[in-house]
């Protein structure tokens, strides 16, 4: 609802919103795609950082509820609220190593369109220019200090990625 809400406040607008299935786990979306057409990035970045902080004011609320009620099945229930609206925001939609929430807010600061896809692109090119010495490519097209923060992204976002994989495989098995 965050993002919804800081979309339509910008003057663009929502078309579907929902609930799907990650990791046995129904997680809420909504398209907020239309975010792409704000000129400043600032309103981008707004998009992006509404809906964690929404997440975060409900936990936050949960959180307040969970000091001052007597421990139960309520108690019990702010507690998962806490803990998935607090702690897995932040370790998920937070970290911009993954593609969720921090990643296109991380893109729209440093103002690299698609940075993960281009990393791996401009990654590509390094392999086959001094892995494998190929010597007539032509490098991907990029503008000035891009190439750093394609290669510092591409190499941390791979690391990070096989630890979240193991990570869910050992977590269903």
């Amino acid at each position: 609802l965050g993002h919804a809400f800081a979309v339509k406040a910008n003057g663009g607008e929502v078309h579907e919103m929902g609930i799907m299935m990650l990791v046995f786990t129904p997680i809420p979306y909504v398209d907020a795609s239309a975010a792409l057409a704000f000129r400043n990035k600032w309103e981008r970045i707004l998009v992006g950082a509404a809906g964690m902080a929404v997440e975060l004011f409900i936990a936050s609320l949960a959180l307040f509820l969970w000091i001052n009620i007597e421990p139960g099945n309520i108690r019990s229930l702010l507690y998962n609220i806490i803990f998935i609206a607090g702690v897995s925001s932040l370790l998920f939609n937070g970290n911009p190593l993954l593609r969720y929430d921090s990643y296109y807010i991380l893109g729209d600061f440093l103002e690299i369109p698609n940075l993960g896809p281009r990393g791996l692109q401009y990654m590509g090119y390094l392999v086959q220019r001094y892995l494998f010495r190929i010597r007539d490519l032509e490098p991907p097209f990029s503008e000035r200090g891009e190439r750093i923060w394609f290669f510092i992204y591409t190499v941390t976002s791979f690391i990070y990625r096989i630890f979240i994989y193991i990570a869910i495989v050992l977590f269903i098995a």
